[in-house]
């Protein structure tokens, strides 16, 4: 048996291989690309004339950088597999980047897509299981199992990943209970995805609850995860926040089957005010509002100073920050934190790492760093993993790591394959979660109740609710009229970019009341003198009023009112 690697694409994303086994098939080799990023051709990859064979691409999930070159990389009738959602969404995937991305082949690609969830047979001593990435809702890294004779070795493509569950999917899960002979890490990191996301929802609840118009744009899949995290967190604490998905992500909400407390889905809309709420959130996309349903719904509230946008960006767009409506951005990048890598790599310990979706210093860091051959390459060529003779270790490593690394490891058989040939040993399931878990998604609940003062807006709608005479305009018995519809109060505070504003409002409010409640009337005749003149006549005339007094009139309203048509206002 022989493994090797390359890089399909190190100078792009850097997150595609291809993995080449000897040893299987008879005067042939066979070839499995997982991931097919930007500028991955199978035709510049494979020799034919060495009897170089595509048998699978295997997809992580629905992310572009994953997929942009899928319809260029098909050959020789290779199935495409991806873990069961991912593959259930990449219709609408496709459908939604159509306008935006040159994608080919992509009826080919659907044709020869190939879901699965348990073990699958590639070819003949080849097999793929799928695990928990994290990352996106149904993204899955792979485990394959290589079996030559008596020599079976294993190889994890972990592909982008978190340990934390994203939108109900599982994380990566460290504990597997089998051994790693070969791991393929997405080294990606972010320190500050948790923080930033919690600092998003608790921006997004603080806006809506002070009855703003709040658009929140992101991609797809990222829209669907928030409406997750927004609609349990508004049921688990019992508040009132509609949430509508629009366009793209609407359509992944209802192809997944969601079902989430507070969301609704409106895939098509020809009215974008239809689609907006004064006391909720919708959510679009693209990420940045210069297109699609976003650019129409922007439209709608741009010119709105009691309007908000909040965009969710993972990339390197550009937010809108010129607007009447008030404008926040927030990058996000759902990878795990450099100690969850060194985490994972350590729980495993396989013999060899190769770092992907990593470039120059930030993937050399690796190198040296594990008690593994540390793979750190940044062309195409091929490299070796396993020879007739053992484990290949890297041409530029020390003869002390090499020595490290081998006294810990076995040149033949494998441990890996021998536990998994008793398939009744289970991996973990892609399957999305039925129980709800928003710490595990990555969001700081006692930080956002702490910021958002949960606990006392529960105690001040107990003790307001018997006072409200009015689902549509709530009065209760210490405050003004209130304009929005949610039954939740809300305190301002010094950090609030609108509080000019939102006192504004509430000053203009308050003299409306008081106008209302300390302005005298007194009841009036109208006469017609015939001519075209018409007086009023005062049934009982203040002392104070004088001859040439100009006096401004308010007549009531006829709609559900008592007040007979001979009576009129006085304002002074």
């Amino acid at each position: 048996m022989e493994i090797q690697f390359q890089h399909a694409n190190p100078h792009s994303g850097r997150e595609s291989v291809v993995l080449r086994i000897d040893g299987l098939l008879a005067d042939q080799t066979v070839c499995v690309l997982v991931d097919a990023g930007q500028n991955v051709s199978t035709d510049d990859l494979l020799d034919e004339d060495a009897d170089e064979y595509l048998a699978a691409i295997c997809l992580t999930h629905a992310h572009l950088d994953h997929y942009q070159s899928l319809g260029d990389a098909l050959a020789h009738g290779a199935p495409v597999y991806a873990a069961t959602d991912a593959a259930t969404m990449l219709e609408d995937v496709f459908a939604a980047g159509a306008d935006h991305y040159d994608l080919s082949n992509t009826d080919r690609v659907l044709d020869q897509l190939k879901p699965i969830g348990e073990w699958t047979q590639i070819v003949s001593g080849l097999r793929v299981h799928p695990v928990p990435a994290g990352h996106t809702p149904g993204a899955a890294g792979f485990l394959f199992e290589v079996t030559a004779d008596d020599e079976r070795r294993t190889i994890l493509v972990t592909g982008d990943f978190t340990t934390r569950r994203a939108a109900g999917y599982p994380g990566f899960d460290n504990d597997l209970p089998v051994d790693v002979d070969v791991l393929v890490l997405t080294a990606a990191t972010s320190e500050a995805f948790e923080a930033t996301l919690t600092d998003a929802v608790g921006t997004i609840c603080e806006r809506v609850w002070a009855g703003s118009s709040v658009l929140v744009t992101a991609s797809g899949l990222t829209g669907l995860q928030l409406a997750y995290l927004l609609g349990h967190l508004a049921d688990q604490w019992d508040e009132r926040l509609p949430i509508t998905l629009a366009g793209h992500a609407a359509k992944l909400y209802d192809r997944l089957e969601y079902s989430v407390p507070n969301v609704e889905t409106t895939a098509e809309f020809a009215d974008p005010t239809a689609v907006l709420a004064t006391d909720g959130v919708t959510i679009a996309g693209p990420e940045v509002p210069i297109d699609g349903s976003a650019e129409r719904l922007f439209e709608t509230i741009t010119d709105d100073p009691g309007a908000t946008l909040v965009q969710l960006i993972n990339g390197g767009s550009s937010p809108v920050t010129s607007a009447a409506c008030t404008t926040h951005d927030f990058s996000l990048s759902n990878h795990p934190t450099p100690q969850t890598v060194d985490n994972v790599v350590e729980a495993l310990s396989p013999v060899h790492v190769i770092i992907t979706h990593q470039q120059g210093a930030a993937a050399n860091q690796y190198k040296d760093k594990y008690d593994s051959f540390v793979w750190a390459t940044d062309d195409t060529d091929c490299y070796t993993l396993l020879d007739e003779s053992g484990w290949t270790p890297p041409p530029w490593v020390t003869h002390s790591t090499k020595r490290r690394v081998q006294s810990g490891t076995t040149t033949m058989n494998g441990m890996l394959g021998d536990a998994i040939a008793d398939e009744e040993i289970p991996l973990p399931s892609v399957t999305r979660l039925e129980d709800v878990d928003l710490d595990t998604e990555g969001l700081d609940l006692a930080g956002l109740r702490d910021r958002l003062s949960v606990e006392s807006r529960e105690q001040t709608h107990q003790e307001t609710a018997p006072a409200q005479q009015n689902a549509d305009r709530q009065v209760d018995a210490t405050g003004p009229a209130r304009t929005d519809r949610s039954t939740t109060d809300w305190t301002p505070t010094d950090s609030d970019p609108d509080i000019e504003t939102a006192l504004a409002g509430i000053d203009a409010r308050l003299d409306h009341i008081e106008s209302a409640v300390t302005d005298r009337g007194v009841d009036a005749r109208v006469v017609d003198t015939g001519d075209g003149t018409l007086l009023l006549r005062l049934e009982d005339p203040p002392d104070d009023l004088e001859h040439g007094q100009r006096l401004r009139v308010v007549l009531p309203s006829r709609r559900g009112s008592d007040v007979s048509d001979d009576h009129a206002e006085q304002d002074s």
